[in-house]
């Protein structure tokens, strides 16, 4: 006997509340700061590393057999279909819509790439209750799903197509731009000055004639105010600001001891606005510090911000070639003056009521300064255990040199690093010291002749990525699964082998291992859903762009689902498919909005100065999917249920 209309809408319907339930409280969590932002990356860190690998291995090693290899290649090839569909739809609303230039790859990734991690696994668990399908047709359906992300993750991380979207930021001006084009719509309480020509006369003299210090043509200003007695500060309240660069120079100058003196500023109510000095605890640090030896000054690297976000602060660092050990007075004094900064962070922090969420997300993630200045290479993997890194894999820059592919990070002038020298007898030396290379540097030295010679770069950032945890722990599963005798070793199968003294094969204690971190991937990956949603804000919408979100919505909630619909049937009918669960995976992924990674990695293009289109765009863009989705998912699921199913 079938199920009624009325129990099928309420079937479909229930999953969707409770996925739209965990949704909200991390919407509730990232919104009142319960989650920071820099909890939120560690834990979606340790969600793609480890408990994503693990579910993914689990499922397919326990669900998928050698008897599945053609549904594995019709899920790629639907998986691939899916893809393409998307962005013909994504590249017909660019030509349709009055879309954003500055949004044209931002776009196509939006259409291509749908959400097929979270959502799917989490909405297929809820259904296996029996009713429609059992515990292991449920599981079944997540190991599809698993091959449906499996794909998508080797397209956009091993094939290097989640670059596509810094495609948008090539002709991105920089800071020092924005501020001097009028037609900007950057706004913020932050500024930059130029240092007086003689200040730069006076900091040469007393640093040699490169000028370490002053040598920046523009500086950071920390905006700092205490409120007087029975006043609070609004968000639109403006502060006195002192000069970071004047700051630093105090403590890391040796003839620079004037006392901070803080800019002038333009005050809308002069009668609530006075000039302070920095606080007592600030001036206790200056004291102690003034006490101790004075050390040679360091050279530091200061970023030019307009920006309001106390995160951008700390952008001064030690180079490479500087000798700071800890335990020396020069790497206590630089401690000691960051711990002052950081002091100055969190005051202005605790003065900020009003708290820019996307600006937060962008410094938390954004890396742009590191690609400008060529010290992160896109054209080589990014570090393996972030789900978006900011330094590169095995090594934190290109090699400029063979001397640097050998020792990359060996840069002492006592000790230079050595040149590889190729000999008569075909050994390998040391140009510096005539002494022949290790094995591991020999090593280094042929395998990047030969990768350079043959221009086989595109091999190893394919190669290098396929070693990260998310694609790791789906192809461990995939070879597991199709080999009969290794399968065996997990879990129960017809072949024979010499199974534990509990009667269960001898490895099977890693599956209970693995499903048991892998029960937390999907509420966790629903809890940083709303996380990301709530950190998402409109800065400013573009003229006509709401035309284009209605009609990229549409065809990826509306067009694109029908057409997964016939595909799926169609499948159906000539035998690609054997069974409802395999049909119903493919509805329900073709029915699933854009993919929220999108958000991570237009954060991490964009520059933490200046407006943030790309970022607006995208935040308007996932408002209307996710507003819109429990509707037109509902219908879906029905209408599969009753008419394709036949429930």
């Amino acid at each position: 006997m079938g199920i009624d209309v009325g129990a099928t809408i309420y079937i479909a319907l229930k999953p969707i509340l409770k996925i739209y339930a965990i949704i909200f409280v991390g919407y509730l969590l990232a919104k009142y700061d319960v989650v920071s932002m820099e909890v939120a990356r560690g834990i979606s860190n340790m969600v793609v590393n480890a408990i994503l690998p693990c579910l993914t291995f689990n499922k397919i090693v326990g669900n998928i057999s050698w008897h599945d290899i053609r549904l594995i290649g019709v899920i790629v090839l639907s998986a691939l279909i899916l893809f393409a569909l998307g962005g013909a739809c994504s590249l017909g609303t660019k030509f349709a819509t009055p879309s954003p230039k500055q949004w044209f790859w931002g776009l196509m990734f939006g259409g291509i790439f749908p959400n097929i991690s979270d959502l799917p696994i989490a909405y297929m668990q809820s259904m296996g209750g029996g009713q429609i399908f059992t515990e292991d047709q449920a599981n079944r359906g997540v190991a599809y799903t698993c091959i449906f992300l499996f794909t998508q993750s080797f397209l956009m991380m091993n094939v290097g197509m989640w670059r596509i979207v810094g495609l948008d930021f090539r002709d991105k001006k920089t800071g020092d731009d924005e501020e001097n084009d009028p037609s900007s719509s950057s706004s913020s309480t932050t500024t930059t000055t130029t240092p007086p020509k003689e200040a730069l006369d006076d900091s040469q003299k007393s640093t040699g004639s490169s000028g370490i210090l002053p040598e920046a043509p523009t500086v950071l200003k920390v905006i700092h105010r205490e409120p007087t007695t029975g006043e609070s500060l609004n968000s639109d309240d403006e502060f006195e600001m002192y000069s970071i660069d004047s700051y630093v120079s105090r403590h890391f100058d040796p003839v620079h001891t004037t006392e901070l003196e803080p800019q002038s500023v333009n005050h809308s109510s002069a009668s609530r606005k006075s000039v302070h000095k920095l606080p007592p605890s600030i001036q206790e640090e200056q004291e102690i510090l003034a006490e101790r030896p004075i050390p040679a000054p360091i050279k530091l690297t200061t970023m030019t911000s307009t920006c309001s976000s106390p995160a951008v602060i700390r952008t001064f660092r030690v180079p490479k070639n500087t000798n700071h050990k800890a335990g020396s007075s020069t790497h206590h004094r630089f401690a000691r003056g960051l711990s002052i900064t950081d002091a100055l962070e969190r005051k202005i922090s605790k003065t900020r009521s009003n708290r820019s969420f996307a600006n937060s997300m962008i410094a938390e993630y954004s890396a742009a300064e590191k690609i400008r200045s060529g010290e992160l290479d896109l054209r080589r993997p990014l570090t393996l255990t972030k789900f978006i890194g900011d330094e590169n894999a095995f090594g934190k820059s290109e090699p400029q040199g063979i001397d640097e592919i050998v020792s990359p990070q060996h840069h002492d002038e006592e000790n230079p690093a050595p040149i590889p020298v190729n000999t008569d007898n075909g050994s390998i030396t040391d140009g510096n010291s005539g002494k022949k290379l290790s094995r591991w540097g020999r090593i280094k030295f042929v395998s990047s002749e030969f990768i350079r010679k043959y221009k086989l770069g595109w091999l190893t950032y394919f190669l290098i990525n396929c070693i990260r945890p998310a694609s790791l722990g789906a192809l461990l599963g995939i070879i597991c699964a199709l080999i009969p005798w290794v399968k065996a070793l997990f879990v129960p199968t017809y072949v024979h082998v010499h199974m534990a003294p509990d009667r269960m094969p001898v490895l099977n204690f890693i599956m209970d291992f693995t499903a048991y971190i892998g029960n937390a991937c999907v509420p966790l990956g629903l809890l940083m859903l709303g996380g990301t949603l709530a950190r998402l804000e409109v800065e400013a919408i573009p003229e006509g762009f709401l035309k284009t979100v209605v009609a990229l919505t549409v065809c990826r909630l509306v067009i694109i689902p029908i057409i997964g619909i016939l595909w799926a049937n169609k499948l159906y009918d000539l035998g690609w498919l054997d069974d409802n669960v395999s049909k119903f995976i493919m509805i329900l992924t073709f029915s699933m909005p854009s993919a929220t990674a999108q958000v991570y990695f237009t954060a991490f293009y964009s520059p933490v100065t200046g407006a943030h289109q790309q970022m607006d765009c995208l935040s308007i863009f996932f408002i209307a999917q996710y507003g819109v989705l429990f509707i037109t998912l509902s219908i879906v699921v029905t209408y599969a249920l009753k008419v394709d199913l036949k429930v």
